[in-house]
């Protein structure tokens, strides 16, 4: 697997992972509109190319093919921190490492090229799966809140988690 920066032609194939709406729900709190589209995708591209401090990423398996996507934004370079979300790896490839390979080469990247030194994201409460996969690669939660989330009558926790480059083996 490689990473590579997010192109305009990554735009269609990662909205098209994205039909079920609880899992989009889960992936975007609908800060994106139902159902997504790689326009949608490549606006938010647009927006992070005048900011500094966020940029889109794209996972390639080995043959080239897009299999994973996340957000790299909140950028603070005097305290050497970087949020990570909007973290998506295509249906069919769950449950096969894809995502534990994507977000080790994501730790990789924040702490060995971007010289960051803690990476935080969120995750909702019933997003176990996620949850889970963040734990074994080292992400440990700070924080709990009670958010505005409802979806269909549930109302979602968000789970902040975080990991540090001085906790690295």
């Amino acid at each position: 697997m490689r990473l590579r920066p997010y192109k305009p032609c990554d735009g269609d194939i990662i909205a098209s992972w994205l039909t079920d709406e609880q899992t989009f729900a889960m992936w975007s709190a609908y800060r994106y509109q139902y159902p997504m589209t790689g326009e949608q995708l490549n606006a938010r591209m647009n927006a992070a190319a005048d900011n500094p401090c966020e940029w889109m990423m794209t996972a390639l398996n080995d043959e080239g093919d897009v299999v994973g996507y996340f957000l790299l934004r909140n950028a603070d370079y005097e305290k050497n921190s970087v949020h990570m979300g909007f973290i998506v790896i295509n249906a069919s490839r769950r449950g096969r490492g894809f995502g534990t390979q994507m977000l080790t080469l994501a730790k990789r990247f924040c702490f060995d090229i971007l010289g960051m030194k803690r990476i935080t994201l969120g995750v909702f409460e019933p997003n176990e799966r996620a949850r889970k996969c963040y734990e074994r690669l080292g992400f440990k939660p700070y924080a709990v809140e009670d958010a505005d989330f409802e979806f269909r009558g549930e109302r979602w926790k968000v789970i902040e988690m975080e990991c540090l480059a001085d906790e690295e083996a």
